[in-house]
């Protein structure tokens, strides 16, 4: 009788090891979890700090990071030439002042307010979507129009 208590006392202990390791295993886990968390975050904010120095410093840059400054820059340049290429291709009319895509009935840049010369006369036909009213003439603008494109008239 003796020997079957001790076998039930060592199960019983052996029970209690195992339920002690799986929590403790469960609490690893959490933890390695809000690590990981934690290193996202982290590594986040090394995007946004490089992003913030080079849009601080990108003229002039500490002499250890001119090299990526320099690909970055690169890349802002041949971002540019892909979308002029892109709007060449659309045929799309841009704002000679700021490079705004504009529409054929444009008679202002929606981007920075200038006038367009040479617009053609505006169309009925295919309203643009997401539109508002102009805070000055009440002509339907696009939504996201910093400027009238009919009078010029900049919007709040």
């Amino acid at each position: 009788m003796a020997f079957l208590g001790d076998i039930s006392k060592k199960i019983s202990a052996t029970g209690q090891t195992v339920v002690h390791k799986a929590k403790g295993m469960a609490d690893i886990t959490g933890l390695k979890s809000q690590i990981s968390d934690e290193q996202r975050k982290i590594d986040k904010y090394y995007q946004n700090l490089g992003k913030l120095y080079y849009d601080l410093q990108h003229k002039d840059p500490i002499p250890e990071l001119q090299e990526l400054v320099a690909l970055i820059r690169n890349s802002y340049y041949k971002i540019d030439e892909l979308n002029k290429m892109i709007t060449s291709i659309e045929n799309i009319k841009t704002c000679p002042v700021c490079g705004t895509p504009l529409e054929d009935n444009m008679v202002f840049c929606v981007g920075c307010g200038s006038r367009i010369e040479n617009s053609n006369p505006p169309s009925r036909e295919g309203t643009v979507p997401d539109t508002k009213f102009c805070v000055n003439c009440g002509s339907k603008i696009p939504k996201a129009a910093a400027f009238c494109v009919k009078c010029g008239a900049k919007q709040d």
